[in-house]
């Protein structure tokens, strides 16, 4: 990559986005953080505390080679309406289940070309995002990962998808672990925001993200007692049912 080569990329302060931030961390580039601020999310103050310590952490790295522009921070309100997009995002969200969000980005994405999205590579390989990609397009290779082939993909696609990139679509999050592992760079992944239910702001152990990770081998990620939660949660589960397994989640969250 040319060292002038400026990469915009969405960030949230979870673990595939910020796994690829420490990834662009090695390589002569800019690279201009994007996060856009919605009110309504509860985790979006953690998520902005997260990103700054970690981008004070990473340029203080002697790997990093990036220059690393402040967060550009986008109001939800404010990004621009497109009824073409909205409309085809709503027809491919009636055949895939697609969130909402990617209505959204893909106006954003209208403003920032070539936009990196982090979308991993998930067990089973069937996601909204995928099955939308797969049943009516095409991918390329492209020096950042992978893009829309324009040419072999329908218009609907190409109007909520063309404008990414997508760098980590074919790897999964047991993969990226064994690369941080590899980099020694699990003390930058472990300021990642991305628990639902905390318990005196650290992640609780116990909610679907906290299961998550600690199936996937990241209980670096976990503080002791929330993995001593989450060991409990899973055995209960596993011997007693969802029932049980809830209810010990809310005592343990009463006891902490």
């Amino acid at each position: 990559m040319e060292k002038t080569k400026k990469i915009n990329i969405l960030w949230t302060g979870g673990w595939d986005s910020t796994y690829r931030i420490v990834e662009l961390s090695f390589l002569d580039v800019t690279v201009q953080p994007i996060y856009v601020v919605d009110e309504t999310r509860v985790s979006k103050d953690k998520e902005l505390a997260a990103m700054r310590k970690i981008l004070k952490m990473l340029r203080e790295k002697k790997k990093t080679k990036a220059v690393f522009l402040p967060i550009k921070k986008v109001r939800l309100e404010n990004i621009p309406k497109n009824e073409e997009i909205s409309d085809a995002y709503k027809r491919i969200a009636d055949a895939t289940d697609l969130g909402v969000q990617h209505d959204w980005l893909a106006r954003l994405a209208l403003k920032y070309p070539d936009m990196e999205i982090c979308i991993e590579k998930g067990i089973g390989d069937h996601t909204p995002v995928r099955d939308a990609i797969y049943q009516d397009g095409k991918l390329i290779k492209v020096e950042q990962g992978e893009r829309l082939d324009k040419k072999r993909s329908t218009k609907d696609l190409n109007l909520v998808f063309g404008n990414f990139i997508f760098p980590i679509f074919q790897i999964t999050e047991q993969e990226m672990v064994k690369n941080i592992k590899k980099w020694k760079y699990e003390d930058v992944m472990s300021n990642i925001w991305f628990c639902h239910n905390p318990i005196h702001d650290k992640p609780c152990g116990m909610c679907n993200p906290c299961c998550t990770k600690a199936s996937y081998g990241m209980n670096f990620l976990l503080p002791k007692d929330a993995q001593l939660r989450n060991k409990r949660y899973k055995k209960i589960k596993s011997k007693y049912g969802v029932k049980m397994a809830n209810l010990y989640r809310r005592i343990a969250r009463r006891m902490a």
